[in-house]
C-alpha cells in the first residue's frame, strides 16, 4: 500500500451468522471491513485499487479528498465517509456491487444525476451537508432499489413531489421503507409528498420547524408503521386524510399541541401514542378510542388538571399510561375502563387524594409510581403493604425524618424507611 502511506488501514473479519435451520449448519460468510482513519489523497480507481481485494465494505473517518470515484468493476458493497469537507466532485459510473453510500459533513447541495448508476444501491445516506431549500423526492423514485434514504440534518425547507400529474406511472413501484427528514428547517409538509411511496414504513421528521403537517384527502400509505414529528411547532396534528391502516407508532413530544390528533377512519392500529412535553389539557376519548389496541400513551409533561371523561371510554390494550409532570390534584380516572392497565406514572403532580378503589379498578396494576408529597397521609397508611412491596413507589426521603422537610411527616414503612406525608401543623405539634 504505497500510496495510501498516509492511511491507517484496520481490517476486521466479520462472521456472518452461523445458524441451525433444521438441524443443519448453515454456511458462514466472511466479508472483510477496512476502516480507515484518515485519507489525504483523491479517492479514485487509482486508491481502491490499493484496497485488499475482499475488502467489500470501506468505513472513513475523515478524508481530504474533494473527489470521489466509483468505476464499474469497483466491487465495494457499502462505503461510508463520516466526514468529507472538500468532497464536491462525484463520478460514479454504471456500478451494480455498491448498496449503501454514506456521506456525512460534506459540501454537497444535492443528488447528482450520477447516483442512478448505481443500479444496486439500497442505503443512501447525505447526512449533515448542504442540502437546502425544496427537496422535490420525485428523484427518489428513479432509485428502482432505494429502501433507506436519509437527509438529516441539512438545510432543506420544503419536501415535495414535483412529477408531472400526466406522465405515466414509474416502471417499478418504489421499495423506499425509510425516509429520514429530521434536523432539517421544513415548515410545511403534506403527506401527498410521500405518496408514491407505497412500501414507506417509517417516516421521520423530528427536530424541524413544522407548523402545519396535513394529510390531505385520502393519501394512501398502506406499509406506513412509525411517523416521527417529535421536536416541532405544531399546535395541531390532523391524520384524517391519511389512509394509514399499518401505524403502529405516533410520536409527536414536544411540540405545541392543544388537542388530540385527529385519526381516520382506517387509521385504528395504533400502539404507541407519544404526546409528552405539549399544551394538552383535556383527554379527548373520541380519538383515543379509536385506537383499541393502544398499549402505552403517554401525556406528561402537559397541563392536565384532571383526567376523567364523561362518556365511558374503554382501552382494552392499555398497559402504560404516563401523566408525571401534569397540574392533577386526584388521581380520579373516572370514566376510563383499562382492564389490562399495569403502570402508572403520575409523579411530580400536586397530588391530595387518590381513591380507595384504584387496585380494584385496575386490578392488573403492578406498579403505580407517584412521588407526589401532597398525597394524604392517611392514604399511604392504608397502603402500606403495597408502598413495601413495590407495587406502589411513594414520595419517600432516602436520608431519613430529617429530611421530609417543613409541613410533612415521615411514615415509617418496614424496608422501605421514611416516606413523606403532609399534615396540618398546629400551635402544639409546633412545640413539640
Amino acid at each position: 500500500m504505497q500510496n495510501v502511506h498516509k492511511v491507517l488501514l484496520v481490517v476486521v473479519v466479520v462472521i456472518l451468522g452461523a445458524s441451525h435451520r433444521n438441524g443443519a449448519l448453515c454456511n458462514r460468510t466472511q466479508q472483510r471491513v477496512a476502516v480507515l482513519v484518515s485519507v489525504e489523497e483523491e479517492m479514485d480507481q487509482a486508491f481502491f485499487a490499493h484496497m485488499p481485494p475482499t475488502s467489500l465494505d470501506v468505513h472513513v473517518w475523515h478524508t481530504e479528498s474533494e473527489r470521489l470515484e466509483v468505476t464499474a468493476d469497483n466491487p465495494l458493497q457499502a462505503l461510508s465517509l463520516m466526514e468529507a469537507p472538500k468532497l464536491q466532485d462525484l463520478i460514479l459510473y454504471p456500478n451494480a456491487h455498491l448498496r449503501q453510500l454514506i456521506v456525512r459533513h460534506c459540501p454537497l447541495d444535492g443528488v447528482a444525476e450520477q447516483f442512478r448508476n448505481l443500479r444496486e444501491l439500497r442505503i443512501l445516506k447525505i447526512e449533515q451537508c448542504r442540502l437546502t431549500g425544496t427537496f422535490d423526492l420525485g428523484v427518489l423514485l428513479a432509485f428502482y432499489n432505494l429502501t433507506s434514504v436519509s437527509f438529516e440534518a441539512n438545510h432543506i425547507t420544503e419536501a415535495s413531489l414535483l412529477v408531472d400529474e400526466t406522465a405515466a406511472e414509474p416502471e417499478q413501484p418504489s421499495k423506499l421503507a425509510r425516509l429520514d427528514l429530521s434536523s432539517n428547517q421544513i415548515e410545511y409538509f403534506h403527506l401527498d409528498a410521500v405518496r408514491l411511496f407505497p412500501a414507506l414504513k417509517e417516516l421521520l421528521l423530528g427536530r424541524n420547524k413544522l407548523v402545519t403537517f396535513a394529510g390531505g384527502n385520502s393519501t394512501f400509505l398502506p406499509a406506513l408503521v412509525m411517523l416521527d414529528v417529535r421536536q416541532n411547532l405544531l399546535t395541531e396534528l390532523d391524520l384524517s386524510g391519511c389512509d394509514c391502516s399499518s401505524l403502529l407508532y405516533l410520536y409527536a413530544t414536544s411540540n405545541r399541541l392543544t388537542s388530540f390528533p385527529v385519526f381516520g377512519d382506517s387509521t385504528v392500529n395504533i400502539k404507541a401514542l407519544d404526546l409528552c412535553k405539549n399544551q394538552l389539557t383535556v383527554p379527548d376519548a373520541q380519538q383515543l378510542q379509536k385506537q383499541q389496541r393502544l398499549t402505552s400513551l403517554l401525556l406528561s409533561q402537559n397541563a392536565f388538571r384532571s383526567f376523567t371523561t364523561e362518556t365511558e371510554t374503554e382501552l382494552p390494550s392499555l398497559v402504560r399510561l404516563e401523566l408525571y409532570d401534569n397540574q392533577l390534584e386526584s388521581l380520579d380516572l373516572r370514566g376510563w375502563k383499562l382492564p389490562a392497565l399495569a403502570n402508572l406514572r403520575v409523579s411530580q403532580n400536586p397530588l391530595k387524594s387518590i381513591p380507595d378503589d384504584l387496585l380494584a379498578r385496575y386490578p392488573n396494576l403492578t406498579k403505580l409510581t407517584c412521588f407526589c408529597p401532597d398525597v394524604d397521609c392517611t392514604w399511604i397508611q392504608r397502603n402500606v403493604a403495597n408502598v413495601r412491596n413495590g407495587r406502589f413507589e411513594m414520595s419517600v426521603a432516602w436520608k431519613g425524618p430529617k429530611s421530609v422537610g417543613k409541613g410533612y411527616r415521615c411514615v415509617t414503612v418496614p424496608y422501605v424507611g421514611c416516606v413523606r406525608c403532609p399534615f396540618k401543623r398546629t400551635a402544639e405539634s409546633d412545640l413539640e
